[in-house]
């Protein structure tokens, strides 16, 4: 660049003039790359821990689902067919946490601590929403709408004001749909349920921006992952796509960092595994993963531990982006 001027053959003022161009350009470039990394267009090296290998922590499940971290570090995730919740302990320890347990399948923390589970369809499935308290009785958050049981609730998150969004979708024959619709819910408080989405076709992964502005729904029934802006009552206003996964698997679980990125688990076959969006909804990251991928979650005390659920496995990645840390109730 530049090379067709030679500061020797310039005067005083040229040699002047060539310097400024040469930090103009200088300047130019920090930007652009400032504008790049802001953008979330940013790969691999940015987003997670160089060299570090893919990890399997458990594995012999039937199907894993629903990650989610504790304050202690624990990891719980669910194994639906088996109708159990299994705990990982810090260091690596797995035991049976609930069985049977209604055939858990999406997981999460509340403000409190407490374990909110969507209790899926099946044998032994209960089709309702539940609350883990500190003496470990459940509370039963939301089992009927309009005096019929739901279909099979699926993911969940948590606002900073105690309501839960959780997804409904039926995944089987029209003919055994409990629900007229397969819909987006909103749990103010136990038994008071509110249909908030009813036009997709089937709602699965659910997630809150970390401003709680904004509510990503994605729609397994046409692979969109779904935008919609929230309001101070719990309100939702649809606010476009995301992103578009057709034709591929769209997401089934996912989280945010606390830069607003999504990252969620899609993909099926060669291309199944981590995809991490921008808010802008550009693809930032790929990464295969060894199976079906299903969910993921973070954790540790750096919120730094990526755990992800995969057919019969949970593997562990480290990021160089923390989750979204959840905040507590104003």
């Amino acid at each position: 660049m530049l090379s067709f001027l030679s500061p020797s053959s310039l005067s005083p003022t040229g040699i002047r003039s060539y310097a400024q161009i040469v930090s103009s350009l200088v300047t130019l470039a920090a930007v652009a790359c400032c504008t790049l990394i802001l953008s979330g267009r940013v790969g691999a090296e940015e987003l997670l821990e160089s060299g570090w290998e893919v990890r399997k922590v458990a594995e012999g499940c039937r199907f894993t689902e629903g990650p989610a971290v504790d304050a202690q570090g624990n990891l719980f995730f669910s194994d639906g067919p088996n109708n159990r919740i299994v705990r990982r302990t810090p260091d690596g320890k797995l035991t049976d946490f609930r069985k049977p347990c209604g055939r858990a399948n999406g997981l999460t923390f509340d403000r409190q601590g407490r374990l909110v589970m969507c209790q899926s369809a099946g044998n032994g499935g209960g089709r309702r929403v539940t609350r883990l308290e500190a003496d470990g009785q459940e509370t039963v958050l939301a089992e009927r709408f309009a005096g019929q049981p739901f279909n099979a609730p699926n993911d969940l998150c948590c606002d900073r004001l105690g309501r839960i969004y959780f997804t409904d979708p039926n995944f089987g024959e029209p003919a055994d749909a409990a629900q007229p619709v397969a819909g987006v819910y909103r749990i103010d408080a136990p038994g008071e349920v509110k249909l908030v989405i009813r036009d997709l076709k089937k709602p699965n992964g659910i997630v809150l921006s970390p401003d709680e502005s904004l509510l990503y729904v994605s729609d397994r029934g046409t692979q969109k992952l779904h935008r919609y802006q929230v309001a101070a009552d719990g309100g939702l206003t649809p606010d476009g796509i995301l992103y578009d996964f057709a034709p591929d698997r769209g997401v089934d679980g996912m989280r945010v960092d606390e830069r607003g990125n999504v990252w969620a688990a899609a993909g099926q076959g060669a291309t199944t595994g981590l995809f991490v969006l921008s808010p802008k909804g550009e693809r930032v990251l790929h990464k295969p993963m060894p199976d079906l991928s299903n969910n993921l979650s973070f954790g540790g005390s750096d919120r730094r531990d990526l755990f992800f659920t995969a057919s019969t496995s949970v593997y562990w990645l480290r990021t160089r982006v923390p989750g979204a840390i959840p905040r507590a109730k104003e």
